[in-house]
């Protein structure tokens, strides 16, 4: 999410390449810890309750449109509305990604545990992939692991 704005190269490398000495592993977590904060700031003054800026750029969208609906002909008004899309897309663009990533980081959470939803989870795809039972080349339906496992071979052949 926060690649994708317009600063956050220039924060990262203006950060990172402060003059530091010591083992890599030393340099790696000084730099990390250097570069927190900006990376704090710049999520606090452009990320922070992505939604809420979502929800009130639509409501300025929507108004912009009926004025711009009883003024079509205000070449200003279309130029702004042009521009709002653009920054709608964008936000909508940066909400999505927000949101994915914390789906992936309450799945690896969860799943990293050991707990019965990762377990669930992965007996639903077990089942989902067996296959039970398979007819076989003589027309008779054999659930035997041994003959499936026969009959996928010798269809490949």
């Amino acid at each position: 999410m926060w690649t994708s704005h317009d600063q956050f190269l220039d924060v990262v490398s203006t950060h990172w390449s402060s003059d530091l000495y010591g083992t890599p592993m030393y340099l790696l977590c000084r730099r990390l810890k250097i570069l927190k904060r900006p990376l704090k700031e710049l999520n606090r003054l452009h990320f922070s309750h992505i939604s809420e800026h979502v929800s009130r750029l639509e409501t300025e969208l929507a108004t912009h449109q009926l004025s711009l609906h009883h003024d079509r002909d205000n070449h200003h008004l279309l130029d702004q509305e042009k521009l709002l899309r653009s920054k709608l897309s964008q936000l909508k663009f940066v909400e999505k990604q927000f949101f994915s990533q914390k789906i992936k980081c309450n799945f690896l959470k969860e799943s990293d545990r050991g707990t019965k939803f990762f377990h669930e989870l992965m007996n639903h795809n077990h089942r989902r992939n067996f296959i039970p039972a398979i007819m076989t080349g003589h027309g008779r339906q054999s659930s035997s692991l041994e003959e499936v496992g026969g009959v996928f071979v010798n269809y490949f052949q």
